[in-house]
């Protein structure tokens, strides 16, 4: 059965037509999965109860996601995937380069302050044979767009490169770049984290925009983030996730 979820996921599977309607079942399917997940909790939610509520018999359901972890898997690429899609507009957001290098790191954190559920399933993805019951199929949708995300946040050093705007080294970059990534994903880890938030809470963005803002002013930029910046990328940055809920109706989800 694992075989056939595999087999039924592959690149030429998506690009016929004839499965359009394949397609469709698999949104389908992670939109009532989403909202599994939502009511039942992220470790607790029954993965068997899903095909019950899509209407579908448990065959069919494995033809799409092996395990509880393949759907979480497939919802968490779809909300980086929604995530991405707002990323050209911030980077032609009205910031100087120190600003918008900052936005593209904090984007997506404050997108997980209203999605903090599914960021779960980054903590649980280093626990011993979590991933490994991933199909391959999924793993590599998610990659892909966490890696779009990540390239992205590149080019705008980039363009800051070639423009003159920063003149740090390779290796500089590369160190501020990793400590970046790391602030900003133990911050997702945080967020609405009873367990850590009297001694740890990021719920407060303006404190996760300091903590990446010490990091991002370790580079050397021509203009680098100025009084004003803090309200300035907090706003641009809360533009586009607004702009992303109404393009998709996501207030169920964000």
């Amino acid at each position: 059965m694992e075989q056939e979820a595999k087999s039924g996921l592959n690149s030429s599977h998506w690009a016929s037509p004839v499965h359009a309607r394949f397609r469709q079942r698999d949104q389908a399917l992670l939109r009532l999965g989403e909202s599994l997940v939502k009511e039942q909790g992220i470790v607790s939610f029954r993965f068997s109860e899903l095909a019950p509520r899509a209407g579908c018999s448990a065959g069919t359901l494995y033809k799409h996601f092996n395990c509880k972890e393949d759907l979480l898997v497939a919802i968490f690429a779809k909300h980086v995937e929604l995530l991405t899609e707002r990323q050209p507009e911030l980077m032609n957001a009205d910031l100087n380069h120190a600003e918008r290098w900052l936005a593209m790191h904090l984007y997506g954190a404050m997108a997980v302050a209203h999605t903090s559920w599914s960021l779960g399933f980054n903590a649980l993805a280093g626990a011993e044979g979590i991933v490994d019951k991933v199909s391959d199929y999924r793993l590599q949708e998610m990659q892909m767009f966490v890696d779009q995300a990540c390239s992205t946040a590149k080019r705008v050093v980039e363009a800051a490169r070639i423009e003159g705007q920063l003149v740090s080294d390779d290796q500089e970059i590369e160190v501020a770049h990793a400590t970046m990534v790391a602030c900003q994903r133990g911050a997702t880890t945080m967020i609405n984290n009873p367990m850590i938030a009297q001694n740890l809470n990021f719920n407060q963005i303006h404190k996760l925009y300091d903590s990446l803002a010490l990091i991002t002013g370790t580079l050397n930029w021509r203009v680098g983030l100025l009084p004003e910046s803090r309200d300035r990328v907090i706003k641009a940055v809360e533009e586009q996730l607004i702009a992303l809920e109404q393009e998709h109706d996501l207030s169920a989800v964000f």
